[in-house]
């Protein structure tokens, strides 16, 4: 919904080298990190293989350049959005922006509500 939107107002133009910018950044990052994790007894950052799909790419899993290419999208639609909000747009972005944050919440809880129930079938 909001991707159908707000897209009219998104420059693909400038969208794609963002993108492809963040995620060379975030990749460096994160190789450089998982391989210092390796070293480093009190280091902690991995990804366990069996919480990934099997693909990797320099010895990251694909789904986090798949979370870089998403949350690059996501920041740009939301700042958008905000942007016409500040300027007194019109009052669909609030509906829009609303949702993308009520759907955001709902991804960060999830893990934690479904995480505590299985945790009670396992003890």
């Amino acid at each position: 919904m909001a991707g159908y939107y707000l897209a009219g107002l998104i420059d693909l133009q400038a969208l794609v080298p963002f993108i492809v910018l963040v995620t060379i950044i975030g990749s460096i990052w994160d190789v450089w990190a998982t391989k210092h994790g390796k070293k480093d007894r009190v280091w902690l950052w991995q990804f366990n293989r069996k919480q990934t799909m099997g693909i990797r790419f320099l010895g990251l899993p694909v789904e986090e350049y798949l979370f870089y290419v998403a949350s690059s999208v996501y920041v740009i639609f939301m700042w958008e959005g905000l942007k016409i909000m500040v300027g007194g747009g019109d009052e669909q972005v609030y509906l829009v922006i609303g949702l993308l944050s009520a759907w955001t919440l709902f991804a960060i809880l999830l893990p934690y509500i479904v995480g505590r129930k299985r945790d009670k079938f396992i003890s």
